[in-house]
């Protein structure tokens, strides 16, 4: 309990601190408040913004395009992963190739995505695929090929299979590492889609972001800066709880069993 309680301490410590910082550059024109708003200003925004399309029609267009984007490149990049863990040799060939793809600049692709897809959700969709698929992909095959010294020592003494050694010792022994991808993937998500509405689109807090900074309208460009992060912040929050409970079931009960 005092842990957890010096930890929010230290929580709320250094956010008022960049609050108070802030301030102070806007009050005393250390720098143009026109260019970096104020806290006062972005917090009145970010509530005012509940009564508003930013969330009841924006944020809505934004959140499918992510998890389904999410969905389709986390599972393929999980599947993919799989398979190239079952082979050595062919892990080996492929890993130089999934480094190299995923160390291209994909988000800058966005325009190319748009052309091919047009401006609809597709395209967004496409490019958070084009993100999040290798670095699934990457986390499962580092996951599944360095598996817990213990684990395995166990499986051989147990003599299990090769079968029961992947899904009793082997993906149990991975799924802290599997959990992280998913987290990084999921921040990549929305960065994918609100990068791919910032280049076209019609809704979206891409959009909003877009359209806010061309007016100058920074305090509404930190407020829904501000949504983002609460919104991604809470998603990450949850799939660390999945995770954990996760790594407690498969973990142990399946090794029960």
């Amino acid at each position: 309990m005092r842990q957890t309680v010096a930890i929010w301490v230290i929580r709320i410590a250094i956010v008022l601190a960049v609050l108070a910082v802030w301030q102070s550059l806007s009050t005393f024109n250390l720098m143009n408040p026109i260019f970096i708003g104020t806290p006062g200003g972005t917090l009145r925004e970010f509530v005012r913004q509940f009564g508003t399309s930013i969330v009841t029609i924006d944020l809505g267009y934004t959140m499918r395009e992510t998890l389904l984007g999410f969905v389709l490149g986390t599972v393929s990049g999980f599947l993919v992963g799989m398979v190239l863990a079952q082979s050595e040799l062919v892990e080996r060939a492929a890993a130089p190739l999934l480094t190299a793809a995923n160390s291209l600049p994909r988000v800058t692709l966005a325009p190319l995505f748009i052309i091919w897809f047009g401006l609809g959700s597709t395209a967004k969709v496409a490019l958070v695929i084009s993100v999040v698929f290798f670095i699934m992909t990457i986390n499962t095959v580092a996951g599944l090929t360095m598996p817990d010294p213990d684990r395995q020592l166990l499986a051989r003494t147990l003599g299990a299979s090769r079968r029961q050694r992947l899904f009793y010792f082997v993906i149990p022994g991975a799924v802290p590492t599997l959990i992280a991808g998913l987290e990084l993937s999921l921040v990549y998500s929305f960065l994918s889609a609100v990068v791919g509405e910032f280049v076209g689109g019609s809704y979206g807090l891409g959009v909003r972001l877009q359209q806010f900074a061309n007016n100058f309208e920074v305090d509404k460009f930190f407020a829904v800066i501000l949504l983002l992060a609460v919104v991604t912040t809470l998603m990450a929050q949850m799939l660390q709880w999945v995770g954990r409970r996760a790594t407690r079931w498969y973990g142990t009960d399946r090794l029960q069993q």
